[in-house]
């Protein structure tokens, strides 16, 4: 029985490359380190499938790129609900530089999507007999996705008595908290947006603001602080502040998702809010150990929580 379905609307393919240096005009021969699936809602179902979760992911797909990426997750074992769609899915680079030590990410842009193609989501969810306890809606949306088919998700988990977990920023963030979605994954910046306050500046208190998310009716919270960690909030009173072990940051591609994943995946195993948020952060944590879309280890999971 499925715990978790996940939805990608603008999903990838991601190349991880490695450059001895970044020359201008040059041909440049690059070491191809990676091909891996990408996508906000795609890396949380590869990391929840990692975790042993039951999950769907719901993934638009299109082109090359699209049959490129369907096969990539039926290889690691994510069942794959497609929605198919004209455009090619887009490619996604990451470029290791050694002489900078530094990532370079490239994202190509996502094709429009008709409406015909992207209700075709709310199909797939009208399909289910029952839907799974949590649904996770995830990433940017394409051209031609209004930003309101977060509020038509909503609308169908609640009327189905499902638990929908939102990570998106701009106005579908907004139209999430309006809808008062079950939890919101707001960075810092995107929190402070949403209460009309500068989230770059020093001053800005991210505790005052995300009290004023939650008692507007969103029942959790969890908002990223980037290499600081996660703070959680909820409508029941809990409150923490998680900060992650010291580790070597290869890449945070794909961290926030890990994140998402190993949170979603402590709460369908019912465990407390906080320390479903303390597994989640041990699983971005050991992410972050790894470069371009690769995810964490089990091995990496365990030294996180233990330190």
């Amino acid at each position: 029985m499925l715990t978790v379905a996940t939805i990608t609307m603008s999903p990838s393919v991601d190349y991880t490359l490695t450059l001895d240096r970044l020359i201008p005009e040059e041909k440049l021969r690059a070491r191809v380190e990676a091909t891996e699936p990408g996508g906000g809602g795609v890396q949380v179902a590869r990391a929840l499938r990692k975790l042993d979760e039951a999950v769907e992911a719901i993934v638009a797909l299109g082109g090359n790129t699209g049959t490129t990426l369907e096969s990539l997750l039926e290889r690691e074992g994510v069942p794959v609900h497609p929605i198919r769609v004209e455009a090619n899915t887009r490619p996604s680079l990451t470029v290791f530089v050694k002489d900078q030590a530094v990532n370079f990410r490239i994202v190509g842009e996502s094709g429009t999507q008709k409406e015909s193609e992207w209700r075709q989501v709310l199909d797939r969810l009208s399909e289910f007999d029952s839907l799974p306890p949590y649904i996770v809606l995830s990433g940017s949306f394409p051209p031609g996705v209004p930003d309101s088919l977060v509020g038509e998700i909503a609308a169908l988990c609640r009327e189905r008595r499902s638990r929908l977990v939102f990570d998106g920023s701009g106005e579908a963030l907004r139209i999430a908290v309006d809808a008062k979605v079950d939890l919101v994954k707001p960075s810092k910046e995107e929190l402070a947006d949403l209460v009309g306050e500068d989230g770059y500046d020093p001053d800005f208190d991210y505790r005052a603001a995300a009290r004023r998310i939650v008692d507007s009716g969103v029942p959790r919270l969890v908002v990223s602080l980037g290499g600081a960690g996660t703070y959680v909030l909820s409508e029941r009173g809990d409150e923490a502040r998680m900060r992650p072990p010291k580790v070597t940051v290869a890449s945070t591609v794909a961290a926030g998702d890990s994140t998402v994943a190993g949170l979603v995946a402590g709460l369908t195993r019912g465990l407390p809010l906080i320390d479903a948020v303390r597994l989640g952060t041990a699983c971005g944590t050991g992410t972050c150990l790894h470069r371009g879309s690769q995810l964490f280890t089990h091995e990496d999971i365990t030294l996180s929580l233990i330190h």
